[in-house]
C-alpha cells in the first residue's frame, strides 16, 4: 500500500495500522490505549489524525492504511480534536507531577505540553479517588491518576490470559479492580506498571525512590532463569532501584519481564552477603586474606594431584561462560576428569539438532510438555506458549508417556515442540525417537540453572572415565570444589549430598551467601552477583547473551573467573589468554549438536525424590538458587 504522510510518501504492507505506519517515517502520534503488543482498543482518541476525503477526524490506532491515502499528523484540525481529548482526561487527573512515580517519563506530561491548552473549559472540582491501593503484593494503585487506557487490563486478558484486572463502574466513577476483589497476583504483575502511561500503577519497590534523570542505566541479560531476557539495570547511588524491560528484545522476551526477574534483586544489598574469604578450623570458620585462601586452596590440590581421580568441581549454572570454559580447562589441568554442572536432577541441557528458537514456538500447531510446567522454569517462555495457543490455536499436550502423547497428537501435525526438563531421560529419549516422524518437530530443554547450556557446552561434564555429581558425591573425593551451586538443597535425596560433603577432607564453595552447602564448606569464597561482572551466559535455546556490570561489587567479593585465575597462579598453572577463551566460547557457543534426548552419556535419571519443590510462588516465596535470597515489600509475599 502506498500512502503520504505529512508529506512523505512511503510503502507498506497491507493491514497496516496508521500508527505504526507514521512510525517509518518518524512521525510521533500519541497513543495511550493502543501498544504494539496489544493491538488496537480504540479507547482514548488521543491519536486523532485528518485524513484527506474524511470528513471527520479519525484514530490512527484503530485504522488500516489504503492505497492512496493522503494523512496529516500535525493540522490545525488534529491538534484540536487532540487538545479536547488532553483537557478531559485532565479534568479528573491530579496534577501532582512532583511526587508521583511517573514524572519524567510521563506521556501525559508529554502530551499536555505538546498538545494541551494553556486554560481549560472545565471548572467543576476534579473528582476524589482513593490514593495509595494496594492492589497486590507488588503493585500500588492511585486510582485518582488513572485515565482508563485499560493497557493493563488487556495485558491481563491478552498476554497472560488471567484475566484478573477489570475495570469496575461506569463513567468519572470506573476504576480498575481485580474482578474477585483477591490481591493482582501472578508471575507477570510488574508489566503494567511500565505499560501504565501515567502514574496510576507503581511498584512497591521503585515508590517515592528516584526520578528517571538520577539513574544510571546499563542493558544486561537477566540470569534469574534460562530464558536470558535482556534487561535495563537503574542504579541510584550504588543501588539497584529497578530493573525494566527492553522492548527491541523480540528474539528472546518478546519485550516482557516476569516478575522473578524484575524484583529479585534485593539480595545484593543484603547484609548476610560473603564479603570475606572464610576458612574453618576446628569447627569454626575464621576469616582469612583472599592470597591464604588460594595458598589453602592450592595446597590442598597439590596433596591430592598425585591422585586425580580425588579431586573433583561442580558448577555452571550462575557461570559465565567464560568461567565455565576456564574451570573447566584448570582442572582438566590437574588431571581430574571429575567434572559436572548438575547439581540438581536435571540431566542434560542442550536439545539436539532439531533445537528450535525460541520465538518459533509461536507458529507451532502443537505443544508438548513432558516433566516440569515452563511456567515454573522459564516464565516469559511461557507467555510465547500462551501466544501459540491464542492467536494460533496451538495444542498444549502433557507429555507422561510417549503412546498417549502420540495418541493426543493424531495425525496430520506437520510443526510441533518437544519441551523436556532433561530430568527423566528414558521418557526424553523415547518421545524424541517417537516424535521423529513430524516433519518440522522442534526440541526445546527448559532448563532449571540459568546457564546450564553453556556450562554444558564449554564442558564441564565428565569425560570417559569421570564421575558425575552422583558419582562424586558417592566417592567422598578428597579435594572438591564447587561453584554457585548448592547440592544440599538441591540435589535428589539418592544423592546424600550432606553426609558425602561432611565426610570430604576439603570442600570449596565459591558463594554469594552462607547456604546449606556453604555451611559445610572447608573454604569459603565469596562471589560477585550477575549485575555485578562481565562475560557471556547461553539460553535454553542457544541465543549467546552478554553480561554487563551494572553495579560495583561488594569490597572483598571476587567473580568466579577472577578465583580461578587466581588459583591458577597459585598453582602455576597457565590459563588461556582472554582473547583464547573469548575465541574459544563463541565456538563451542555455535556448535551443533551431536547428541539428541536422553543420551545415555548423560549417565542415569534421577526422580523427584527428596527434591525441593520449583516454585516461584511457595508460600514467601523460594528461587532456585537459595530460599533465603527473597525480596521482601512492605512484609508482604513476593515472589522470590
Amino acid at each position: 500500500m502506498k500512502l503520504t504522510v505529512d508529506g512523505v510518501e512511503l510503502e507498506v504492507p497491507k493491514g497496516t495500522l496508521l500508527v505504526e505506519a507514521a512510525r517509518k517515517v518518524k512521525q510521533e502520534i500519541p497513543i495511550y490505549c493502543y501498544h504494539t503488543k496489544l493491538g488496537p482498543a480504540g479507547l482514548c482518541r488521543v491519536c486523532l489524525v485528518e485524513i484527506e476525503g474524511m470528513p471527520k477526524l479519525q484514530i490512527a490506532c484503530n485504522t488500516q492504511v489504503t492505497d492512496g491515502m493522503v494523512v496529516r499528523t500535525r493540522s490545525e484540525k488534529a491538534d484540536a480534536g487532540r487538545a479536547m481529548v488532553i483537557e478531559l482526561l485532565l479534568a479528573n487527573h491530579p496534577l501532582d507531577c512532583p511526587i508521583c512515580d511517573k514524572g519524567g517519563e510521563c506521556d501525559l506530561q508529554d502530551y499536555a505540553m505538546a498538545y494541551g491548552r494553556g486554560m481549560s473549559d472545565v471548572v467543576d472540582p476534579k473528582e476524589r479517588k482513593p490514593k495509595a491501593v494496594d492492589l497486590g503484593p507488588t503493585i500500588v494503585l492511585d486510582e485518582e491518576r488513572c485515565v482508563v487506557c485499560q493497557r493493563c487490563v488487556r495485558f491481563d486478558d491478552i498476554i497472560v490470559r488471567d484475566a484478573q484486572l477489570v475495570v469496575k463502574d461506569r463513567g468519572h466513577r470506573d476504576i480498575i479492580a481485580t474482578a474477585t476483589g483477591a490481591p493482582y497476583r501472578h508471575y507477570f504483575t510488574g508489566n503494567v506498571t511500565e505499560l501504565c502511561p501515567v502514574g496510576a500503577l507503581t511498584s512497591k519497590t521503585y515508590r517515592f525512590k528516584s526520578r528517571p534523570w538520577d539513574l544510571r542505566r546499563t542493558q544486561t541479560s537477566c540470569t534469574q532463569c534460562s530464558v536470558g531476557c535482556r534487561q535495563f539495570v537503574d542504579v541510584r547511588y550504588g543501588k539497584i532501584m529497578r530493573t525494566m524491560t527492553v522492548a527491541e528484545d523480540e528474539a528472546i522476551s518478546d519485550g516482557w519481564l516476569c516478575d522473578r526477574g524484575r524484583y529479585n534483586i534485593g539480595f545484593y544489598e543484603s547484609p548476610e552477603r560473603l564479603t570475606q574469604p572464610l576458612y574453618k578450623s576446628d569447627g569454626r570458620f575464621i576469616q582469612i586474606g583472599w592470597d591464604d585462601a588460594f595458598d589453602l586452596w592450592a595446597t590442598a590440590l597439590r596433596k591430592a594431584a598425585a591422585r586425580p581421580a580425588s579431586i573433583g568441581a561442580i558448577g555452571g549454572g550462575r557461570l559465565t561462560n567464560e568461567e565455565a570454559y576456564v574451570l573447566q580447562h584448570l582442572f582438566r589441568s590437574l588431571g581430574t576428569k571429575n567434572l559436572d554442572w548438575r547439581a540438581g536432577r536435571q540431566r542434560q541441557a542442550t536439545p539436539g539438532a532439531r533445537a528450535g528458537s525460541i520465538a518459533e514456538i509461536e507458529t507451532m500447531q502443537a505443544i508438548l510438555i513432558a516433566g516440569e510446567e515452563p511456567a515454573e522454569l522459564a516464565p516469559v517462555f511461557d507467555l510465547r506458549i500462551r501466544k501459540a495457543v491464542l492467536r494460533n490455536g496451538a495444542r498444549v499436550i502433557h507429555a507422561s508417556d510417549a503412546a498417549r502423547t502420540l495418541a493426543e497428537l493424531g495425525s496430520g501435525v506437520e510443526r510441533a515442540a518437544l519441551i523436556w526438563d532433561g530430568v527423566d531421560l528414558d521418557l526424553g529419549r523415547v518421545l524424541h525417537e517417537r516424535l521423529a516422524v513430524i516433519p518440522n518437530l522442534r526440541t526445546y530443554i527448559v532448563s532449571e540453572q540459568p546457564n546450564a547450556r553453556g556450562a554444558e557446552a564449554m564442558g564441564m561434564l565428565p569425560e570417559a572415565g569421570g564421575r558425575d555429581t552422583a558419582a562424586m558425591l558417592d566417592d567422598a573425593l578428597a579435594v572438591i570444589s564447587l561453584f554457585g551451586v548448592n547440592p544440599v538443597r538441591n540435589a535428589p535425596a539418592s544423592f546424600g549430598a550432606r553426609e558425602a560433603l561432611e565426610r570430604t577432607p576439603f570442600v570449596v564453595v565459591s558463594e554469594l551467601f552462607m547456604t546449606q552447602t556453604a555451611e559445610l564448606a572447608t573454604l569459603i569464597l565469596p562471589a560477585t552477583g550477575a549485575f555485578e561482572k562481565s562475560g557471556t551466559t547461553t539460553s535454553f535455546a542457544g541465543d549467546l547473551l552478554s553480561l554487563t556490570p551494572s553495579l560495583q561489587a561488594p569490597e572483598g567479593t571476587l567473580a568466579d573467573l577472577e578465583m580461578l585465575v587466581g588459583l591458577a597462579r597459585a598453582l602455576r598453572i597457565e590459563l588461556p589468554s582472554r582473547e583464547e577463551v573469548e575465541a574459544a566460547v563463541a565456538q563451542r557457543a555455535t556448535l551443533p549438536a551431536e547428541f539428541g534426548f536422553g543420551d545415555v552419556r548423560y549417565g542415569k535419571s534421577y526422580g523427584d525424590e527428596g527434591a525441593p519443590p520449583r516454585r516461584l510462588f511457595s508460600g514467601g516465596g523460594t528461587c532456585l538458587h537459595d530460599e533465603r535470597i527473597a525480596v521482601l515489600v512492605d512484609s508482604a509475599e513476593v515472589p522470590a
